[in-house]
């Protein structure tokens, strides 16, 4: 409720002289503890068509220092009413108030000053319109099973959102307590963090939901919802020393019914009494809800006690979709619920350490994924998905520090939501766990989250409990001069090293090991931008000698390098298992060594290394470390051997080299025509059919059966195409009759669509247009961009500008899907450019979108006129660039590399290529 007001009319931004508002953080004189936060999202439309929601807000707070001005974020909000209230509730005199909108700020100006240390309350009464931009309180629209068009309300408050649904302090570190009150009408109802207390009649059919308060949180941890949606719930066990906590799973009426949320329902409870063990810290909410929401910008969003969803990362059906669909949602929800912990419990002091939340949330999603489905292999398929894409993106000179620098601007704080936090500080957090050992890193963890709960912190806190804890139960492993010193080397600068382990000229009895910065571009400076340690890292470093049943361990300082004993006639391993965040490399007679004993049994080296080697290998010969001859042979052993990791690692960095010569005169003319003739072939251990692949030996991981089909179709494998045509137009003929294996979808409607015409790919669109399964609506989003016709192209673009024919949450994949096909990309480029205002209006400010967008559309340029025209573009859109301007620097630094390759490799590689696959 707000009392009567003193007010003012707003006064327009330009008139207001320019103040100590001009900063964009937050000044620290006031701290709220306390909000009451009423809203009213009304779900039909206006006279215009727009839609609204009405609020009031409180805010309690404390002076910290004497002063005149409030400031608090508000962002889109019209305002009725402010008012300022004593701690006794008496009004206080306000000379003006006014939006600032260029730091989204709500400014009071007080006629007198504030008492330090006393207590105050902000009351607004304000409204904001509920759109669909999937950012703050927003609308979603879905169809249900009658055809009738649903509208529900749904948040989205992280990063700097939860000011475009109430005014607040909306900074991580501004934690306080949250009363929350939601209106709704039949058959709608209202959930939030906490459990309601009540539902009251109100007038004109409104209901008003009251919640318990919320614990001590940041705002951006708000969840607010208003729909009819159904639920499946289960519990936690409830045994010592774990409390009960409801676990309930949201989802449209019909999901339910259709028991999609069987396998969340199962799994979510499991991992959250898991987590509760191993970090040795109850989960202290007395529920966890998960939402499957039908329009979401992200995979998953850690809202404490409401967790909201993707639909393709909470719901599954088994008899439709694949195995990979089911992996991707236990490990979606592994890593929400490690949130839970990591960012809800404990919180970041500002968003420069966003690797404290998002890190941790990327490495224990394994641990907990491990723990429900262990038949995954989800502690070796981390350097699939997490380590190679880390090193990818951190080989170039604009990369960042995983502590980021200079983030004051709601787009600094978006552009954070990358590679670095995610991939990059769950490696260093893996690397950290190993020498470590699991009892000092879980102890480190306990008492780290014991003593910061509710609370700030910062990764000097986390390293003093890790160091405290590896000296009380295992000092050998202690980085050499200390925890902090050593790790900070990994933490405040960008980028990795390279080891290399030669054999010294000078005495053939000792193996010298060096590290130097490593740097996709030979030609780039390493030694900028400047770094406080000059791009040397004190290194846990792990090897295995031929003959050795268990690796050895050692510690490469930064102050110099070291020499061990050369294992004369036998190959050494570094980094074995790929727990280092680093790469290693060798002498000529050492990588022949290793080749040999791939070749020989291949099964003598853990599957992690032999992934690694691959990705080593020929990520070292693109930085002229090691020659491509040598570099293409670590991939012969894989014509025996089947595992899941080393092929998708050959078929990932083997993917570059196709990039580069695919449109190269001599690879156009000369392989692509030939099915005997390819990368695939020379590696695939094959009869004269593709059949096996379609009904894979037991021996073949089920998620590689998908890989292989479209890898092994689109390198023109006739028996491929034409197994996966049949397959698909047995369909068509009997739509209702889908026979395809789950499994198999992706690869067949790729192939279908590819190699056919019009017919195949307005079959997947109308199927697309009615699909109520969100894996299988992805799978045919994903088809639709494989086809070859230009003027289908043109007119699937076209259909992105409308969210009634492709949803605003999907058209940035669809963009990136076209991206990687090879008939689309130009047409693609073309388009984005030409629709960048509408572009960057729907993706501009979101984390991930527009960054996938350019990095997916640019990742094959390799010529001089691709390099002009994305210098154009980032000059004439400079100011329209918002979280992807870093994305456009990595772009241009990424294309002068491909550049470079081509003029130094493409001849080379080809020859070996056509030598090699015609052997």
């Amino acid at each position: 409720t707000v009392s009567t007001a003193i007010t003012t009319s707003t006064v327009s931004t330009t008139t207001i002289s320019p103040g100590p508002w001009s900063d964009v953080r937050l000044p620290t004189y006031l701290v709220p503890y306390h909000y009451v936060v009423d809203l009213q999202p009304n779900l039909e439309p206006d006279s215009t068509g727009k839609y609204w929601f009405n609020g009031t807000s409180e805010v309690q707070f404390q002076v910290a220092n004497s002063t005149r001005f409030i400031y608090i974020h508000s962002n889109k909000l019209e305002y009725d009413d402010v008012y300022l209230a004593d701690e006794s509730g008496a009004a206080i005199s306000i000379a003006q108030w006014w939006l600032y909108d260029m730091n989204q700020f709500l400014i009071v100006e007080l006629d007198a000053e504030l008492v330090q240390g006393q207590n105050y309350s902000l009351h607004t009464q304000f409204k904001g319109e509920l759109a669909d931009d999937l950012t703050g309180l927003y609308r979603s629209t879905y169809t249900d099973i009658n055809g009738k068009d649903v509208i529900i309300a749904i948040s989205q408050m992280q990063p700097t959102d939860a000011r475009k649904s109430f005014p607040c302090f909306d900074e991580p570190a501004f934690k306080a307590t949250f009363k929350i009150f939601l209106w709704h009408k039949d058959p709608n109802y209202a959930l939030s963090n906490m459990p309601f207390v009540i539902t009251e009649e109100r007038y004109g059919g409104w209901k008003r939901t009251e919640f318990e308060p919320t614990l001590r949180m940041s705002t951006y941890l708000l969840a607010f919802v208003v729909s009819e949606f159904g639920y499946e719930q289960s519990f936690t066990s409830g045994t010592p020393p774990v409390q009960v906590a409801e676990t309930r799973i949201y989802a449209r009426p019909e999901q339910v019914l259709n028991h999609n949320v069987e396998y969340a329902k199962n799994i979510t409870p499991v991992i959250l009494d898991y987590y509760e063990s191993y970090f040795g810290v109850d989960y202290p909410l007395p529920k966890s809800d998960q939402i499957a929401v039908p329009d979401f910008a992200l995979g998953g969003m850690e809202n404490w006690g409401l967790v909201m969803y993707r639909e393709t990362a909470l719901l599954f059906d088994a008899a439709i979709n694949s195995a990979y669909s089911k992996q991707r949602v236990a490990r979606v929800i592994a890593h929400e619920l490690s949130h839970q912990w990591f960012g809800d419990l404990i919180t970041p002091l500002w968003w420069d350490e966003l690797w404290l939340n998002e890190g941790f949330a990327t490495f224990i999603e394994y641990i907990g994924t491990d723990y429900v489905e262990p038949g995954f292999r989800m502690m070796d398929q981390f350097v699939l998905y997490d380590l190679h894409d880390a090193l990818t993106v951190d080989a170039l000179t604009t990369s960042r520090p995983i502590i980021a620098e200079n983030v004051t601007t709601p787009d600094d704080i978006n552009a954070l939501f990358d590679d670095i936090s995610y991939s990059k500080g769950g490696c260093f957090i893996r690397m950290i766990s190993e020498f470590a050992g699991e009892e000092a890193f879980k102890l480190g963890l306990k008492n780290y989250l014991e003593e910061f709960s509710y609370g700030l912190v910062d990764h000097n806190q986390l390293f003093s409990y890790w160091e405290e804890a590896i000296l009380a139960t295992n000092p050998k492993n202690n980085p050499p001069e200390n925890f902090k010193a050593d790790m900070d080397t990994w933490v405040n600068q960008m980028g990795y090293p390279v080891v290399t382990m030669k054999q010294n000229l000078d005495n053939p009895l000792m193996m010298e090991v060096l590290q130097e910065r490593f740097l996709l571009d030979p030609k780039a400076d390493p030694t900028l931008p400047e770094s406080p340690y000059n791009y040397r890292w004190t290194i846990p470093f792990w090897y295995i000698i031929e003959g050795d049943t268990e690796k050895s361990f050692f510690w490469l300082r930064k102050e110099t390098d070291l020499s061990m004993v050369y294992p004369n006639g036998k190959y050494v391993i570094g980094n074995y298992e790929a727990f280092g965040y680093y790469r290693v490399n060798y002498d000529d007679a050492n990588w022949n060594a290793i080749i040999n004993q791939l070749s020989r049994n291949f099964s003598a080296i853990n599957v992690k290394s032999r992934s690694q080697i691959i990705d080593d290998a020929l990520t070292l010969a693109r930085f002229v470390k090691i020659c491509y001859e040598i570099a293409l042979k670590t991939t012969k052993f894989l014509r025996d051997d089947y595992d899941f990791l080393p092929w998708q690692s050959a078929l990932r960095v083997l993917s570059y080299l196709d990039d580069m010569l695919g449109r190269s005169e001599a690879y156009g003319c000369s392989l692509k025509p030939v099915p005997n003739s390819q990368i695939l072939l020379v590696m695939f251990k094959v009869t004269n059919t593709f059949q096996p692949f379609f009904h894979c030996p037991l021996s073949m991981n089920r998620q590689q059966r998908g890989s292989t089909i479209n890898t092994a179709c689109s390198y023109g494998s006739i028996d491929c195409i034409e197994h996966a045509q049949t397959l698909f137009h047995t369909w068509m003929a009997d739509p209702s009759n889908n026979t395809i294996s789950p499994n198999l979808r992706d690869a067949v409607y790729c192939q279908a669509v590819a190699n056919g015409g019009s017919d195949e790919w307005d079959f997947i669109w109308g199927r697309y247009q009615t699909e109520g399964d969100s894996h299988e609506k992805s799978a045919l989003q994903s088809a639709l961009a494989c086809t070859k016709q230009l003027w289908i192209i043109q007119r699937y673009l076209e259909y992105t500008l409308d969210s009634t024919l492709v949803r605003n949450q999907d058209a940035y994949s669809v963009y990136v899907g076209l991206c990687g096909n090879d008939y689309a990309r130009d047409l693609t480029w073309d388009f984005l450019r030409r629709e960048w205002d509408y572009i960057y209006e729907v993706y501009g400010s979101g984390f991930f979108r527009i960054n996938s967008i350019i990095e997916g559309c640019t990742s094959r340029f390799s010529t001089e006129f691709e390099l002009k025209e994305l210098e154009t573009f980032k000059e004439s859109r400079s100011d329209q660039l918002g979280t992807g301007a870093r994305s456009v620097d990595q772009a241009l630094e990424l294309t002068k590399t491909n550049i470079q390759w081509r003029t130094d490799y493409e001849d080379t590689v080809f020859s070996w290529l056509n030598e090699t696959m015609s052997g």
